[in-house]
């Protein structure tokens, strides 16, 4: 009896083996392996659907604010929306996940308005074709190159814009409370992707173009983004839009004088403070919501 106990207790761990292999339970490090398609995550980022906003009747918007703001990708908080400059590990930067959903037609891209207070996601507005969006800006330049010793010729190359040169992105957003909750809630209209080059040492700042958010959200929520507080928990662009996982400032607000922007009539400390005054009267409105 006692031999036999102790056969079947080195029996266990094969048995156990065996039953993993033919359950078909695999270790979630197969997913890094070369055979990674036999590994099933049960939380596909890929089968992800975009959160769902409440319901929200017009009439029961008792304040509604338009306003335009910047997220700045330099700062700490936002590089997960710049990193990585290329692929990696199945991840991308944000504009380059904003241009392959653009390419496989997912949603269109809207031309920059001339000016500040046009409407970006009218029909007519639309870019023709991707060819269209990688020629925004591009320009040729004369350069010096040797042919050999002592040898100079001009050659022209052609300057097209970089997606690690997108240092910016502007959202404009509508900040709104239901009177069914007395809560203020944001949902964000468009994004715009800024450009930072340098010209002749004179740095310059170029707005791309417009994309329709709630047309682009599904796809975005199929797109992963690093988590740096935990590997596991991953979360897609969409969770970083819709739950603001971002740092920003505000810009402009709809306003009287042809939604003019912060900086057109301050500038330096005072637009930080303006910035600030806007955001605060903002949240203040549902404060006060609740002191009656």
């Amino acid at each position: 009896m006692k031999k036999l106990a102790i056969f079947i207790l080195a029996l266990l761990p094969a048995l156990g083996f065996a039953q993993g292999i033919l359950g078909g339970d695999v270790r979630f490090t197969e997913k890094y392996g070369p055979f990674h398609d036999t590994y099933t995550q049960t939380n596909d980022i890929k089968n992800r659907k975009a959160v769902e906003y409440k319901f929200v009747r017009e009439a029961d918007v008792i304040f509604k604010r338009i306003t335009w703001q910047i997220i700045d990708l330099r700062e700490k908080k936002n590089l997960p929306l710049y990193y990585p400059i290329d692929t990696l590990h199945g991840r991308k930067s944000f504009i380059f996940a904003l241009l392959e959903g653009i390419q496989s037609n997912q949603y269109n891209a809207f031309k920059v308005p001339i000016k500040n207070n046009a409407f970006e996601f009218d029909q007519a507005n639309l870019f023709s074709s991707y060819q269209e969006i990688t020629d925004i800006g591009a320009r040729t330049e004369t350069i010096p190159i040797e042919v050999m010793p002592g040898v100079q010729r001009d050659s022209v190359i052609s300057i097209r814009w970089r997606p690690e040169e997108i240092k910016q992105i502007l959202i404009k957003e509508v900040w709104y409370v239901d009177k069914r909750n007395n809560k203020l809630e944001c949902e964000i209209i468009g994004v715009c992707p800024i450009r930072e080059y340098t010209v002749n040492g004179q740095l310059r700042r170029q707005r791309l173009f417009w994309v329709y958010y709630p047309d682009a959200r599904q796809y975005l929520s199929t797109v992963p983004v690093f988590n740096t507080q935990n590997d596991k928990m991953s979360y897609s662009f969409d969770d970083v839009f819709v739950f603001r996982y971002f740092s920003s400032y505000f810009l402009q607000e709809q306003n009287v004088y042809n939604d003019r922007m912060i900086t057109d009539y301050v500038n330096g400390r005072e637009a930080q403070l303006e910035s600030d005054r806007i955001k605060a009267e903002i949240f203040n409105f549902e404060q006060d919501l609740w002191e009656y």
